[in-house]
């Protein structure tokens, strides 16, 4: 019986290691948006019209520059239990201030951590942007 149990603890290690290790090569909120920084910060905001399509909101701004929004994605989760439940949509949207001439000065990503349980529960931070992105 008591082998039983060992080979149990074993197993629970491995899967959680196995998690640990392929969540490691997913993207954080940071790392998406530093990588989105570094592509399109310095180019033309039609790049990111190229790629994400039209913005689903733009605001001209007092100083001239405007302001886009891309809301990449939604996906909402329900979970229920003995009859009771709560629902939470998690999102990604890109943030994107830009010049006069249409330049991207400032980048953001504003999203949620897609993991829950036992991947939080170890630290894993990886955010819906990097998955829709493929960051």
């Amino acid at each position: 019986m008591a082998a039983g149990r060992g080979i149990s603890k074993m197993r629970i290690l491995g899967i959680v290691a196995l998690c640990v290790t392929l969540c490691g090569c997913a993207a954080s909120r940071q790392e998406t948006a530093v990588r989105l920084g570094q592509q399109y910060i310095r180019q033309n905001v039609d790049a990111l019209v190229v790629r994400f399509g039209p913005p689903a909101n733009t605001f001209k701004m007092n100083s001239g520059e405007t302001s886009y929004v891309w809301q990449l994605g939604n996906q909402t989760e329900i979970n229920t239990y003995r009859g009771t439940g709560a629902a939470s949509t998690q999102f990604c949207k890109v943030n994107v201030v830009a010049t006069p001439a249409g330049i991207v000065t400032q980048l953001h990503t504003e999203d949620a951590n897609i993991y829950t349980g036992l991947t939080a529960a170890v630290g894993v931070d990886v955010s819906l942007c990097a998955t829709r992105l493929g960051t």
